[in-house]
């Protein structure tokens, strides 16, 4: 499996090696950042990166909006946007460019995080449309415990549940991890065989070992599935 390699376009070099560094805490491979188109395009011409993140306002005559174009016409790599700038004008400039992401600043590591698998995963899946598995990069998400992030693989995960701002991964070993993120932005870093069940459930479909009338028993426990969900479930687990 390869590392994702990760180009930095920011200006403000104290943000830059800030992101850096959370990004290479998560697994990614950082190249060195730098902070104008020219030294931009020298950089992602010469090391083709997976991804790149770009601010809008960069050091120079040419902004990142004018770099992202550069890319559309001679790469075909993936491009977050990374600003403060939300104004109408420059937000209808930068969805002409169809990026991938589009983080406002300040950001967070799960902010970074996410928008990094999820770009990944629909630009690859726009590869292969006929199988959106192909789509995910890795069997594993990466998780925050304490100061570390652990790699958890997805057929080790039983469910998730939500925790007001936060959700809890919860592993066949019985082991849980408690994460700052929504249930729908995880969701779509999953693969197929986890479905949403409950406004605060997402269970892992192959870890289902009895349908009851009011939910479904994973490893001895029971989860809730809501009315709304229990058809679409009943229907993919063959039922």
């Amino acid at each position: 499996m390869n590392t994702v390699r990760i180009a930095v376009v920011e200006d403000e070099m104290i943000i830059a090696e800030s992101i850096k560094l959370a990004l290479s805490s998560l697994g990614y491979l950082v190249l060195d950042p730098v902070i104008n188109y020219t030294s931009a395009i020298e950089l992602i011409n010469r090391e083709k990166p997976d991804l790149v993140f770009i601010d809008i306002r960069l050091s120079g005559s040419k902004d990142g909006i004018e770099l992202a174009n550069e890319i559309n016409s001679l790469h075909n790599i993936p491009f977050i946007y990374l600003t403060s700038n939300s104004d109408p004008i420059t937000v209808e400039r930068a969805k002409k460019t169809m990026p991938a992401g589009y983080l406002m600043k300040p950001f967070s590591r799960a902010d970074l995080f996410t928008a990094v698998e999820i770009a990944l995963f629909n630009f690859e899946s726009a590869k292969n449309p006929s199988n959106e598995s192909e789509g995910f990069r890795n069997d594993y998400i990466m998780v925050k415990k304490n100061r570390n992030f652990i790699k958890v693989f997805f057929d080790e995960i039983t469910y998730i549940n939500s925790q007001h701002v936060y959700i809890e991964i919860n592993t066949k070993q019985g082991k849980k991890f408690l994460i700052r993120s929504s249930m729908n932005e995880y969701l779509n870093l999953l693969p197929p065989c986890f479905m949403k069940v409950h406004r605060s459930y997402i269970i892992n479909t192959e870890c289902v070992e009895k349908v009851t009338p009011a939910g479904v028993v994973l490893k001895g426990m029971e989860i809730p599935v809501s009315r709304e969900f229990r058809k679409s479930l009943l229907s993919f687990l063959g039922k």
